[in-house]
């Protein structure tokens, strides 16, 4: 795609940027670079989320005078010394394309861990989160209808620190849970997916998913705190929960705390997300098939208009020689 890109445009060098993965043996690879057709690819998510822009233009800087260099026959090496990432290193590429080198991070588990991040960063997670308005309204009124009882009072003087992150925990894996079944976000095995990418991209989705619903359970603890320190009088701490009285702020986070993860538990169980299609975008595999879909179109687009020139200037030219003849 880049070198076609390149002729077209009559470019000196071509550099692709995707926020797809690679990886080589099960290492992340952060650039391919063909030193033969003057063309190069970026993985973004090999990149990390720390300081990404900058990490970008340094990997793009360093490509381009590589390249320059190259072509005017100097002696360089490539060695992506400005990046801030560490075991950054060249390796064979196995794959049979027209990439010359390939340029990995050396370690399996953090190259993994900054893919699975970078990809996380690229899905935009906090642009999802108008699709979560139904379960934040759920999860308020469940949230506001519980604190009307006496038990949630007493339970949340009487829990530990400890039980209640146990209890945030649960209701926000519990959520993430059903989000993955009810919508189908999980991957299965198939035989167009390799394992690699297939763990990479329900990975991404997990991570995902995991941080959108913790930006809305602090939207939900924010809405619940406002409503309880609005209409609950200090006293009924005391009435219902045998609270000491000298503790009013902590015992009015301490019973938000806990109404917000019963609240997103039992009141997000059973919804669904609103604008499907754009929590579909969530998932790697379904962009990267939509992706290759729109991509497909474009060069049967392209293939068509060149035929249909070729075939136009074919008729010109008979046209051309029918004159010609003519005249003699």
């Amino acid at each position: 795609y880049a070198y076609r890109r390149k002729n077209e445009n009559n470019w000196d060098f071509s550099v692709c940027v995707t926020d797809l993965p690679s990886f080589s043996n099960s290492k992340a690879v952060l650039s391919d670079v063909s030193t033969t057709n003057q063309t190069a690819l970026i993985s973004l998510p090999s990149l990390g989320i720390y300081r990404l822009k900058h990490k970008f233009v340094n990997a793009l800087s360093e490509i381009i005078y590589y390249l320059y260099s190259i072509s005017n026959n100097a002696s360089v090496e490539l060695k992506f010394s400005n990046l801030s990432i560490s075991n950054i290193k060249q390796v064979e590429p196995n794959d049979h394309n027209s990439t010359d080198e390939r340029f990995v991070l050396n370690s399996t588990i953090i190259g993994g861990i900054k893919a699975v991040l970078g990809m996380t960063y690229a899905n935009q997670p906090w642009k999802a989160i108008g699709a979560f308005k139904k379960i934040i309204s759920l999860g308020f009124a469940t949230g506001t209808y519980v604190s009307i009882f006496s038990t949630p009072w007493q339970l949340s003087i009487d829990f530990s620190i400890l039980r209640f992150i146990i209890l945030m925990f649960i209701a926000v894996i519990g959520m993430v849970s059903w989000l993955i079944y009810s919508h189908h976000f999980w991957e299965k095995p198939s035989s167009k997916s390799q394992r690699k990418y297939r763990y990479a991209y329900n990975l991404t989705t997990l991570t995902t998913l995991i941080s959108l619903t913790v930006f809305n359970y602090i939207i939900l603890f924010l809405f619940l705190f406002i409503s309880v320190m609005l209409f609950v009088p200090d006293n009924l701490f005391q009435l219902w929960g045998k609270a000491d009285g000298e503790h009013s702020i902590t015992n009015y986070l301490r019973l938000t705390w806990f109404i917000t993860s019963v609240g997103l538990l039992a009141g997000a169980l059973g919804s669904v997300l609103e604008g499907d299609e754009k929590m579909k975008e969530l998932t790697y595999s379904s962009r990267q098939y939509a992706r290759s879909q729109k991509i497909d179109e474009q060069l049967e687009k392209e293939e068509a208009s060149s035929n249909y020139k070729e075939r136009e200037e074919q008729h010109e030219g008979q046209v051309q020689s029918h004159k010609e003849g003519s005249k003699q």
